[in-house]
């Protein structure tokens, strides 16, 4: 019986790109929070409220730039990952929490109602539809036989 010879590129496994999954989520968690802040600041008027509002679309921002370094990394070297669909919509969900942070920039009650909310909730929208998008395109598909 003769031996087989492997060579390195049969045994090689394809792997998303390492850190994605978790500035992405890291990131979907920054950018919804400031839907809770904003109704916090509605409820009491209390400026930390849009001042973290604030810190929150900023380090999210922040995250986001850094997950879509590695999406594009990881679409251009073919490895498993989001789709293109998913990061088209990441980045409209980048967008709209870039104008949400210039409204929050604002003073007071102005830069939250009704605009900041809003932005907020569209960006949370965005993200939820960016992420089924995304868990859609990476489910194996199943078929049922009856």
């Amino acid at each position: 019986m003769a031996a087989t010879a492997y060579s390195p590129r049969s045994l090689e496994v394809r792997r998303p790109v390492p850190g994605l999954s978790v500035l992405t989520h890291m990131s979907a968690g920054l950018l919804a929070l400031p839907v809770v802040t904003d109704v916090a600041y509605l409820q009491t008027t209390i400026l930390m409220w849009k001042d973290f509002s604030s810190w929150l679309l900023f380090f999210g921002l922040i995250v986001a730039g850094v997950a879509s370094v590695l999406w594009l990394i990881g679409l251009v070297t073919r490895r498993p990952g989001p789709t293109w669909g998913s990061v088209g919509l990441y980045v409209l969900v980048m967008a709209a929490a870039f104008f949400n942070s210039l409204l929050h920039a604002g003073d007071g009650w102005t830069a939250i109602l009704p605009w900041g909310v809003t932005l907020s909730a569209v960006t949370c929208v965005l993200m939820f539809l960016a992420a089924l998008l995304n868990r859609r395109a990476a489910a194996p598909l199943t078929l049922r036989t009856a």
